[in-house]
């Protein structure tokens, strides 16, 4: 593991932990594209679970928290929230095709998601919600 760090669930704080783990990547030699990218997922997770995780069992603010390791030639992230429960890998993929003014709202920043990671798993294990991703590191190499 290259780090854990764990923020409350505020979105003031948001911009902290991807500050924290911007940081981290460079240190590691992450290319600028690819932390582009995780900054992109942990926005969307993190505000995802503030604004809509509920408010599980009295407990006033989420915790949020992001394991990093790279395996391999994957970056891999272990995003843990204690959320409502919720599996990011059964929403329904959006409608990219109909009128703009006439989609239902929503469902687009999970789609992001599952298009940017090489995979995506969830489980969860009471009280956290753990979606587990992994992006290729040499994406132009790939590609």
């Amino acid at each position: 593991m290259l780090i854990r760090l764990i923020v409350p669930g505020e979105l003031a704080r948001v911009e902290d932990l991807n500050a924290s783990l911007e940081a981290v990547l460079k240190l590691h030699g992450i290319d600028a594209e690819l932390c582009a990218d995780v900054r992109l997922i942990v926005e969307e997770l993190a505000s995802n679970v503030i604004k809509y995780g509920g408010d599980p069992e009295g407990v006033p603010r989420h915790e949020l928290s992001v394991h990093i390791a790279i395996a391999g030639e994957l970056l891999r992230l272990e995003f843990r929230d204690t959320g409502a429960p919720f599996d990011p890998t059964q929403a329904p993929p959006p409608d990219l095709d109909g009128d703009i003014l006439e989609r239902e709202v929503g469902g687009l920043g999970v789609h992001l998601i599952r298009s940017l990671a090489e995979s995506v798993s969830y489980r969860r294990e009471e009280p956290y919600n753990l979606l587990d991703l992994s992006l290729r590191m040499n994406q132009k190499e790939s590609a």
